[in-house]
């Protein structure tokens, strides 16, 4: 750790432990950790060479430990005081790995000789090695970094692809029931989407940084919001309003950036990706300690223009369709395609809304158990990077009203 030196050594049964530290001032060493927070065990050593062992604690002492090494021997040269420990690799508070392998640590020193809040501190690790055989010292790791006009540089290994049957993307992710990852699922067959779009980032080639103006856009948002003021329930007449809770999930799990591809580019194509999972699993929020259903007010899927076609949300127990959303774009039937809100390949995505009055789909209530599947469609004649599939709405639990624990 650069503040003690530490080493090791040990036949399999009785280790030998060197440390090193200024002297006059108390030092330690802890053992498998990163931090005192780790609560791991340490050995002390004091401004006169006295040994104890501790299991420290976070921003604390922690407590004292019954001895288990042995000084053999303390001496110091040149203001630094080395001690000689021995003890089993074995013991009930530690033991010292018997195999090859890293092992972290952290270090300090104070500025009184007895055992108090410290001076410095840092942390490191060491290697244990065989001495009678060859071993690796450094494991190979290959890193992989995204890089933007050649200026700035990000890590990046690829989105953590789930199997089925949460998820598609790990073994058919592409869409086309090809046995293949999506192609987000690893850097080196990424093509691009959320990864190369961050903050003050333009998607234009090094060639044609030249050509963006010193220039910022301003916009506003204007938002407009209905509301019903809430009557509390009486005795006979129930409150005028339920809590919503907030629900979304992705049916593509942890990406949210994948591609849509084509087995064979440029031919009319489409693709589909699915996934299954329970009720309890859709991503609820402010979830109850206790509760049997969910009752949906209105849910919607998120797909992006121009491929996306079609969402489905299926009762995988009943095999009934809950909500079925066609993707509705920007067309001439519908007026000019320069029209605002009716351009050319502009989408929208009506959701589906439930109610008990004329014209709305009948409330459905879904077991926390309830098998669900759901589909996202997509026009996959071109590649398409940058996609996402979620399902999200609003819904009221069955304990409502909710009191929050």
């Amino acid at each position: 750790g650069g503040l003690v030196n530490l080493s090791i050594s040990h036949n399999g049964e009785t280790a030998k432990i060197v440390l090193s530290g200024p002297d006059g001032v108390w030092y330690g060493v802890g053992f498998n950790a990163q931090a005192m927070k780790d609560a791991p065990y340490a050995i002390i050593v004091d401004g006169s060479g006295s040994v104890s062992e501790r299991k420290l604690a976070e921003h604390s002492p922690g407590a004292l430990l019954k001895p288990s090494v042995k000084v053999e021997s303390s001496s110091v040269a040149s203001g630094i005081r080395t001690v000689v420990l021995t003890r089993t690799v074995a013991s009930a508070d530690y033991s010292i790995p018997a195999t090859p392998g890293v092992i972290n640590i952290i270090t300090a020193i104070g500025n009184t000789p007895t055992f108090a809040y410290h001076k410095a501190r840092t942390g490191g690790r060491i290697i244990l090695l065989p001495t009678s055989t060859s071993s690796c010292i450094c494991a190979p790791k290959t890193s992989d970094y995204l890089s933007y006009m050649n200026q700035s540089t990000q890590e990046f290994e690829g989105y953590n692809c789930v199997d089925e049957p949460r998820s598609d993307m790990l073994k058919h992710g592409d869409g086309t029931g090809r046995n293949v990852p999506n192609a987000a699922c690893h850097m080196m067959t990424y093509h691009g989407g959320l990864q190369c779009c961050k903050h003050q980032f333009f998607l234009t080639d090094v060639e044609q940084d030249k050509m963006i103006p010193d220039e910022t856009d301003t916009y506003f948002l204007k938002w407009r919001y209905y509301f019903q003021e809430y009557v509390p329930a009486t005795p006979t007449i129930p409150a005028s309003h339920k809590h919503l809770h907030h629900w979304v999930f992705l049916i593509d799990a942890d990406v949210n950036d994948y591609e849509e591809d084509n087995a064979r580019y440029g031919h009319s194509s489409i693709g589909k990706i699915e996934a299954h999972l329970t009720a309890r699993e859709m991503g609820l929020e402010d979830v109850p300690s206790s509760f049997k259903g969910i009752t949906s007010v209105v849910m919607t899927p998120h797909c992006h223009a121009p491929s996306c076609i079609r969402e489905e949300f299926w009762n995988a127990d009943s095999g009934e369709i809950i909500c079925n959303v066609t993707a509705q774009y920007g067309s001439p039937e519908y007026g000019s395609t320069g029209q605002v809100f009716n351009e050319a390949d502009y989408i929208t995505i009506p959701p589906c809304i439930f109610g008990d009055q004329p014209g709305l789909q009948k409330p459905f209530t879904l077991t926390p158990e309830t098998k669900i599947r759901a589909i996202k469609y997509f026009n996959n004649t071109y590649r398409h990077l940058g996609q996402m599939a979620q399902w999200t709405g609003l819904m009221v639990y069955d304990t409502d009203p909710y009191v929050f624990v």
